[in-house]
């Protein structure tokens, strides 16, 4: 769930296997970093960017600008100008003109190709087809899943606090079906954010956070998280877990695996989290930790390693063999022309992830290629971006071969309260698919 994450200077380093993170030295490196720029120490930025990126695991579109930026403040305009083909190389563009750091950059010419490569690289890509509209514009569908007892899609919905079962059109039909699942109460106080079915058990899993900052909820709530297990059929709580940290949370994405072990991150408090076995007795489990904005984490084909994608760093791999206390967190390799960060939802196809990249410019479905071990990302497609219907989009579901999407979901449409930003209204929310 891609509001809340930790604003950082993003750092980057040569690959290398290791791909680890110290997290701690990282922040306060960046909050060095940061009263530099302040006192515009551009010399000493340089310094401690350098330094952040030998700490970190893989370049990143955020780390490229920033040394674009200091590098044009002290004058080295081919270097700042080779950040930016770096930056342009991964697909991404970004408004030199609105920059007053980056500004003087304009009137060279090296920086016009460039420039037309951010413009070439950038064009719409539309790989997807469009299913249907769903018939409530305000609905937000921040997540969707299919349940095949029932037949139907399912998705949550941030402004409404509660799921809705999506059907297909008819042949020829522009709308899909929705109807409320009949949710009791207390799993309807707060914006209702991640969803997941339970084919194992017949349930629905979904996740209930008062976001820090939104209205629409007693002020007291704000910060808590609970997880749901619901009865796919009568919308009756199976269950319910409340993740205590000591801090707001946000409990915003998951998936559960074929076996029924649910997984879940905290995309505030920088944990990731399961649950496991006989639900009368499960506990949610902590099993990875230090993560800047953890998104959608899903098991590996391997049963051993669960992928998260980390909104501002790329995608983090917790392993599951070694028993105990969160380990060390790494980080999937990946070609420097490859940007893996922004990324909301996650799936994984085999030996790709289906990614939904909706903190990049241009917002983006994007498909990563691993190699056969699953160790590292090879190549990259982008299967649809700067298209009007992509909007906002926000999670993936698979169903028969089929890639579903949840679109225009309307995050760019609200304030930091959930509020409508003025002069705006939402639109209907866009179901897409791709084989």
């Amino acid at each position: 769930m891609k509001r809340f994450l930790l604003t950082a200077v993003v750092a980057a380093a040569m690959a290398s296997p290791a791909l680890a993170l110290d997290r701690a030295h990282f922040v306060e490196l960046n909050k060095k970093g940061r009263e530099q720029a302040k006192q515009q120490d551009w010399k000493g930025l340089r310094a401690t960017l350098i330094e952040i990126g030998q700490a970190m695991p893989a370049p990143t579109p955020i780390y490229m600008l920033r040394m674009a930026s200091v590098e044009t403040h002290l004058g080295n305009r081919p270097e700042a100008i080779r950040w930016l083909q770096k930056y342009a190389a991964m697909g991404l563009k970004y408004d030199v003109a609105d920059d007053d750091d980056l500004k003087p950059l304009l009137g060279d010419s090296a920086f016009q190709a460039v420039a037309k490569e951010m413009q070439a690289r950038t064009k719409p890509v539309q790989r997807a087809e469009a299913v249907c509209t769903i018939p409530l514009p305000d609905l937000m569908p921040e997540d969707l899943t299919f349940d095949k007892a029932a037949g139907t899609f399912v998705v949550s919905s941030i402004q409404h606090h509660t799921l809705y079962r999506v059907t297909l059109p008819k042949t020829g039909a522009a709308e899909c079906g929705v109807k409320e699942l009949p949710l009791e109460d207390q799993a309807k106080r707060w914006p209702v954010l991640a969803v997941s079915s339970d084919a194992q058990r017949n349930l629905v899993w979904m996740t209930s956070c008062a976001m820090p900052d939104f209205t629409g909820f007693p002020k007291d709530d704000e910060g808590k998280a609970s997880l749901f297990a619901i009865d796919a059929g009568s919308g009756k709580i199976v269950r319910r877990f409340d993740l205590s940290t000591g801090g707001p949370a946000v409990l915003g994405d998951m998936s559960v695996a074929a076996n029924g072990t649910v997984y879940v991150s905290d995309s505030i408090g920088g944990g990731v989290y399961r649950v496991q076995g006989d639900l009368k007795s499960a506990t949610l489990e902590k099993i990875g930790g230090d993560f800047f904005s953890p998104q959608t984490p899903v098991l590996a084909r391997d049963g051993k390693r669960v992928f998260v994608a980390d909104y501002s760093m790329g995608i983090g791999v917790i392993d599951l063999s070694k028993p105990g206390a969160p380990g060390q967190l790494t980080y999937l390799l990946h070609p420097d022309t490859v940007a893996v960060t922004g990324l909301d939802g996650l799936y994984l196809d085999g030996d790709s992830l289906i990614g939904i990249q909706n903190g990049t410019t241009p917002e983006r479905i994007v498909r990563f290629h691993l190699n056969q071990a699953q160790m590292e990302i090879t190549t990259a497609e982008v299967i649809e971006q700067s298209t009007d219907r992509l909007g906002d989009p926000t999670h993936v579901a698979g169903l028969n071969g089929w890639f579903y999407v949840s679109a225009n979901v309307g995050w760019n449409r609200i304030d930091d309260h959930g509020q409508l930003k003025p002069g705006e209204h939402f639109t209907a929310p866009v179901l897409l698919r791709f084989q």
